[in-house]
């Protein structure tokens, strides 16, 4: 078996609970870029938060891409630009709105900022932080939201959350994906996105295949894609059921673990 292609979650798995790149990981993920790898970037996050990362690994020049908001965004760092994209279309807003109701906070995406409906709560100060971008408040969701989206938000107490995945699971089947990223985290996309699909589809579009892939993953939203790869990795803080699905548990995402990863799987690397 022959490893070429690598792709890993950001946050929980490469990035630190500071949410940098330790430079043992940065230098690790070099060499294996210099030795062939294509490195894949796959994360619930917008692709304004994934690209300075993409930046510090050099991705441009070494022909790497990113998956963002969970799959709806396929993005090509050496071209500079989307080569897929699946988006949520902006008449399905008002429902799906309707049917979160009161008690959980709605976000979505304007230009390079966050925007939530009503006053955020911690859940919204937490994702503002980790993706680096301003929360806009407002008090018409539907009103301000003016272009499709790759991705809404849905926070609240992870019990109520829990009902809530399932009743709007239900009344959005034909039209939406729901994943839970972290258990106050909802995460709606555009019918069948997942980071499996848009891994496939990369691989299929790049002449190359799931058996030439190692996935590194910590949450709910990366089981699909871990389960595709021939080798996937969770790290020591994932959920129970990732680690279950894992070929192998490596250190936790503030030891480096997946430099760990990549140092034993391939062999042109060093730890």
């Amino acid at each position: 078996m022959k490893l070429r292609y690598l792709a890993t979650d950001l946050d929980g798995t490469l990035l630190t609970s500071a949410k940098t790149i330790s430079p043992r990981s940065r230098e690790v993920l070099a060499q294996a870029q210099r030795s062939g790898m294509t490195l894949i970037l796959a994360s619930g996050r917008p692709l304004y938060s994934i690209l300075p990362f993409a930046e510090e690994l050099d991705m441009q020049k070494y022909r790497g891409f990113i998956i963002s908001f969970n799959g709806s965004l396929v993005w090509d760092c050496a071209g500079g630009k989307a080569i897929m994209e699946q988006t949520i279309p902006l008449s399905l807003i008002p429902d799906l709105v309707a049917a979160v109701g009161d008690g959980f906070h709605i976000h979505g995406y304007k230009g390079n900022s966050i925007v939530v409906q009503g006053q955020p709560d911690e859940w919204s100060h937490y994702i503002a932080r980790a993706n680096k971008m301003p929360l806009t408040e407002t008090d018409d969701f539907v009103k301000t939201i003016t272009e499709a989206q790759h991705k809404c938000l849905v926070t609240g107490s992870p019990r109520r959350l829990w009902h809530l995945e399932r009743r709007i699971g239900r009344q959005f089947d034909a039209s939406l994906s729901i994943c839970r990223s972290e258990p106050f985290l909802l995460e709606i996309m555009s019918k069948g996105i997942d980071k499996a699909k848009a891994l496939r589809w990369l691989l299929n579009r790049v002449g190359g295949s799931p058996e030439e892939l190692m996935c590194c993953g910590d949450g709910y939203n990366d089981l699909g894609m871990m389960q595709l790869a021939a080798v996937s990795c969770a790290t020591a803080g994932a959920r129970k059921p990732v680690k279950k699905a894992a070929t192998i548990v490596t250190q936790s995402n503030d030891r480096d673990g997946v430099a760990v990863a990549v140092a034993e799987y391939f062999p042109f690397t060093s730890s």
